[in-house]
């Protein structure tokens, strides 16, 4: 069963476990699949919603689907590191396990930007009886892309791979500038 299919009291209680999986990663991709969902939400209830509006209904629902395999991702990730690490005589196994762990959280971030994104054209499109959730979803997003971008950048310290490290880095300047520039957007600050 993957996370996604588990009750969310099933998540919550196995986040909260001795388990090192789910963590930090997985909880943020769920974070920012329920910024895409409330995003939908006002989509749903929009009235004859306009092609703009439909568009990023639709890309709203392909980055929630992406989050929630992203949380499986990122608990596989994580046992995956953890293996390689208690293994411990094989450094390259272990790079490459903690490359993973270290690529997963940021295409978590990357996916939560681009629903930020999406919840500014919710918001100024979607009903205005609605329009708070989109906001909310907004906000959860850039959430979700600063706590995968700790991640990130904590994982990053751990590379001499000078390219992989700017690389990992531009991406996440770009992802966390996007989300914040969509909360200013629905906010208005």
């Amino acid at each position: 069963m993957t996370y996604a299919e588990q009750s969310v009291e099933r998540f919550l209680s196995e986040v909260a476990s001795s388990r090192v999986a789910p963590s930090a990663g997985a909880a943020t991709a769920l974070t920012g699949a329920l910024a895409a969902a409330l995003c939908e939400m006002v989509c749903i209830h929009t009235s004859d919603p306009t092609t703009r509006l439909a568009a990023a209904h639709e890309a709203l629902a392909e980055e929630r689907q992406r989050l929630l395999a992203l949380v499986d991702e990122d608990g596989a990730a994580v046992d995956e590191v953890r293996t390689a690490f208690e293994a411990s005589s094989d450094a390259d196994n272990a790079q490459s396990a903690l490359r993973t762990a270290t690529e997963v959280p940021l295409r978590i971030a990357e996916a939560a930007g681009r629903v930020a994104e999406g919840a500014v054209v919710v918001a100024e499109e979607g009903t205005p009886n609605a329009r708070i959730d989109a906001v909310v979803g907004a906000s959860l997003a850039r959430a979700a892309v600063s706590a995968a971008a700790t991640i990130v950048r904590v994982n990053l310290d751990f590379f001499d791979d000078e390219a992989f490290v700017r690389d990992a880095r531009n991406r996440l300047e770009a992802a966390e500038a996007d989300a914040a520039d969509a909360v200013a957007a629905v906010t208005g600050g």
